[in-house]
């Protein structure tokens, strides 16, 4: 690891071991200097014996066994992580049209996901599978999902390997969301011709993923996605135990309109006024979901299934929002939302850099039990605002 010493100018100057990679030297250098003002500084091998006046010697270049300073794997920013239920390991999406695999106690990567992906699009968003008799197969022992700004989800799936140690991981399904809606607009037939051009602009990205365990639907490994002003629930199907490949099947879908007076995102490059779908959030906790929209509010919605059959339907319980020139004029489109563990608190963000936090509450209103939300404070630089 890095030592440090005084300078002339009473500064503190870090230095590091020159065995290390020049690949992570240099992105190291980047993160210290933007920290402490200072550049690190290349420390000799045989630093250490400079109190015995021992000459300082360049030993050969080489990977440390341990170098935890840079892991390497992607070429370009980093926009989605999450960790394995067990915490084993880590997945990121980039930009570079890359999911890597990262083990989080040896500190590497250790698989490269990029069966069938498009180049041309960036990925967004990973999302683990909670292991369950439902979600997995026989033999699997990770089941995740990854998307991008291409529209697709894809599902990867990892086995051990004969070594009971290394896994190796698969596609086993995706679903395109613009066939898929183009689809339904269509009625199933492909009669509109589309250049190349307007498929890539017209094509979703994919800001929400998650996997979710609900007890209404206690028999259903269910998967959340959004595109546009739309909330996407669906099935993950066993299409055939052999093969282990999956298939996602409609269970529900909410589409969104923007509130009245609400915040315009985009401006002139969106004179339509078209609604975008940022976050979204499923409590299992309450059965609740959060939704952050480009129009500054944060709709909060029940998930039930009608009485006769199991169709499931989703009902609106609440919108949260501050007034619309609360902010005088700044950004005001939501960007993130989160809950806590017990559903009861909810926290949104602003793309102005406030974070709202809300507490929700059932209480009886004339014998019905309605949710009652309240802004209980709103986090500006640092400071709480009441």
């Amino acid at each position: 690891m890095d030592s440090s010493t005084n300078n002339s100018d009473g500064k503190v100057e870090h230095s590091i071991p020159n065995n290390i990679r020049p690949e992570a030297f240099s992105e190291a250098n980047i993160l210290h200097t933007a920290f402490f003002k200072s550049p690190l500084v290349p420390q000799s091998a045989d630093r250490n014996n400079d109190d015995n006046n021992a000459t300082t010697t360049t030993t050969k270049k080489c990977k440390p066994k341990n170098e935890r300073m840079c892991m390497g794997g992607h070429k370009e920013v980093i926009f989605g992580l999450s960790f394995s239920p067990d915490g084993k390991y880590m997945a990121s999406a980039s930009q570079d049209s890359t999911i890597c695999i990262w083990n989080t106690s040896e500190h590497k990567l250790v698989a490269k996901l990029s069966e069938g992906i498009d180049q041309k699009y960036e990925y967004l968003r990973t999302a683990w599978c909670s292991p369950s008799t439902i979600s997995l197969i026989d033999g699997e022992q990770y089941l995740l999902a990854s998307a991008g700004a291409d529209g697709i989800v894809r599902l990867w799936s990892a086995t051990l390997q004969e070594d009971g140690e290394k896994l190796t991981w698969k596609s086993v399904g995706k679903l395109d969301h613009y066939v898929f809606e183009k689809n339904a607009a269509n009625g199933d037939s492909d009669d509109s011709a589309t250049t190349e051009k307007e498929e890539a602009e017209d094509r979703p990205q994919i800001y929400t993923l998650q996997f979710i365990q609900s007890r209404i639907f206690p028999n259903m490994n269910l998967l959340m996605t959004s595109t546009n002003d739309t909330i996407h629930i669906w099935n993950v199907a066993k299409d055939g135990i052999e093969s282990g490949n999956r298939k996602l099947l409609l269970h529900l879908a909410v589409q969104f309109t923007n509130v009245d007076d609400g915040y315009q995102f985009g401006g002139v490059r969106n004179p339509s006024n078209e609604l975008y779908v940022f976050d979204a959030s499923y409590c299992e906790a309450n059965e609740l979901l959060g939704v952050a929209l480009s129009d500054g509010s944060c709709r909060i919605l029940s998930l039930h299934k009608y009485m006769n059959d199991n169709k499931p339907m989703m009902q609106e319980q609440c919108v949260l929002r501050l007034p619309p020139d609360y902010f005088g004029g700044k950004a005001g489109h939501l960007t993130a939302l989160c809950f806590d563990q017990t559903g009861t608190r909810l926290a949104s963000c602003i793309a102005s850099g406030r974070v709202i936090l809300w507490v929700l509450q059932v209480v009886n209103q004339n014998g019905v039990n309605v949710l009652h939300p309240s802004c209980v404070s709103i986090l500006d630089g640092g400071e709480f605002f009441y």
